[in-house]
């Protein structure tokens, strides 16, 4: 029985890794890919593959080197981080705030009809090469 449980779990996870690689990512340079397998009794075995968006925070630091776009209609608080060589975007309508340093390579354009808030001296945004 242990035997052709193990085949099947092996059927199973070459059956999973055959979907994952067959996956078309959607035209977005931020794909994010969940695989959930659970195991439920000691005679079922269960495999789940996810495969869908996951919802990002756009308010917080993405970190060193990476890219930060952040959505005016989460109306953000933008604190202090250093993104390195990242660059520093704005997407959707509404207002984002700035109360911290940032360090960026590139600042984008806040767009048409929106709003940045530099709010006092504690603001700073350093755009470096």
């Amino acid at each position: 029985m242990k035997m052709i449980t193990l085949i099947i779990l092996g059927l199973l996870s070459l059956i999973v890794v055959t979907i994952v690689s067959a996956y078309t990512a959607p035209d977005s340079d931020n794909v994010n890919l969940v695989l959930d397998i659970g195991y439920t009794a000691p005679d079922s075995h269960n495999v789940h593959l996810v495969l869908g968006d996951v919802i990002t925070d756009t308010c917080s630091c993405p970190g060193l080197n990476n890219d930060w776009e952040v959505d005016h209609s989460d109306y953000c608080n933008l604190g202090d981080c250093d993104l390195g060589t990242g660059k520093l975007t704005f997407i959707g309508s509404g207002e984002t705030s700035c109360t911290g340093h940032i360090i960026t390579s590139d600042l984008g354009d806040p767009n048409t009809g929106n709003i940045l808030w530099l709010n006092n001296s504690n603001c700073n945004i350093e755009v470096s090469s």
